[in-house]
């Protein structure tokens, strides 16, 4: 369904902020915290169906709080689904390697975080100094200053009253992730990182990384984890990770030259190989997005573009690869067509797809 934004006053009301943290059920401090997931039987449930006893959570494995100069890890397995809080750390190195619940993130200084893919909401308040790497469907930020961080997320990402925020693509890897996303409902072809909503225009500032800046560059050297055994190689040089693509994002300088591509969800797999061909070409890949397309809505549209309509695009979520740079309309024609894709090839007409299915 829909995931929409907290109001504010909710989450990032500062009057009580001791109040915030609760795990699966159980409050550390107070009760501000996103509702746990409760489970309930009722009577005539439970005298036919005998009650499981689920193993108790502590919530101190859910939280890392005033540490300082440490190397922090949770792997894959050890949080479930859980809320997760870091809370006032320095210096530290700290990588969420699981799917999370959600996660807020206070009072940090010069610390390196990454963080696995996220069912809801990250919100970071107070920190300065931080490089992270995120994966959610909410990224919020708020009181925060020189903060770069890698990005995948399938709203707009929020900011407010935070300056020097720099962004970029996530370009991150580890063994897991793949299947963290599944569960988590993100697809690798839906992240609106570049697409900044500014609630502070007047004083809050931000703006794009390079696109050569990398994660990895941003986050070595890596830890000696285990869990992190071989991404350095993998990532080396700029590569491109093994699941999620690179995008050039929103850019005042983005390139006047485009084209879309439309994949119908049945064709999933040659979204990955129509992206190695551009690469190879040396044509950017601007924006990709991935959304459920009406009949009638997808045969105006690409009438109106000049391409074929193919009812295949509407079985399933269709995938779009908006492709940009001078000699990119020429160079991605043919591999276009060689896979009976529709393409567009005019920018204005087909912007309208850029940001369907957002969910914030």
């Amino acid at each position: 369904g829909r995931v929409g934004f907290r109001t504010m006053g909710c989450f990032f009301s500062k009057e009580d902020k001791g109040s915030r943290y609760a795990v699966g059920g159980e409050t550390e401090v107070g009760g501000d915290a996103a509702p746990a997931r409760i489970q309930s039987t009722s009577k005539s449930e439970a005298k036919t169906e005998p009650l499981v006893a689920k193993p108790k959570l502590d919530p101190k494995d859910f939280i890392y709080m005033k540490r300082t100069g440490e190397k922090l890890l949770k792997a894959p397995g050890t949080i479930n689904g859980q809320q997760f809080v870091i809370d006032r750390c320095e210096d530290c190195e700290i990588y969420i390697l699981d799917e999370c619940d959600s996660l807020m993130i206070d009072d940090c200084v010069r610390c390196k975080i990454v963080v696995g893919p996220t069912t809801g909401s990250i919100f970071m308040r107070d920190c300065s100094d931080c490089t992270c790497v995120f994966m959610c469907r909410q990224y919020r930020c708020r009181d925060c200053k020189d903060i770069d961080t890698h990005l995948h997320v399938t709203t707009r990402p929020i900011i407010e009253t935070s300056t020097n925020m720099r962004f970029g693509c996530w370009d991150f890897h580890y063994e897991g992730l793949e299947a963290q996303m599944r569960s988590a409902g993100i697809s690798e072809w839906q992240n609106f990182w570049s697409h900044i909503y500014n609630f502070n225009p007047d004083d809050a500032t931000w703006s794009l990384m390079p696109p050569e800046r990398t994660a990895l560059a941003a986050l070595e050297p890596l830890p000696d984890f285990s869990e992190l055994e071989g991404v350095a190689e993998a990532l080396a040089d700029g590569a491109r990770p093994p699941l999620c693509v690179r995008t050039l994002g929103e850019r005042d300088s983005a390139p006047k030259e485009g084209c879309l591509v439309l994949v119908p969800a049945c064709d999933a797999h040659m979204a990955r190989e129509i992206c190695d061909m551009a690469h190879v070409a040396k044509v950017s890949l601007v924006r990709t997005n991935r959304c459920q397309l009406t009949e009638a809505w997808a045969a105006s549209f690409l009438e109106a573009g000049g391409a074929a309509f193919h009812a295949e695009l509407c079985k399933g979520k269709a995938i779009g690869l908006e492709f940009g740079g001078e000699g990119c309309v020429d160079a991605m024609r043919g591999v276009a067509s060689s896979g009976g894709f529709p393409m567009l090839e005019n920018p204005d007409q087909y912007a309208e797809w850029r940001y369907m299915g957002v969910e914030g």
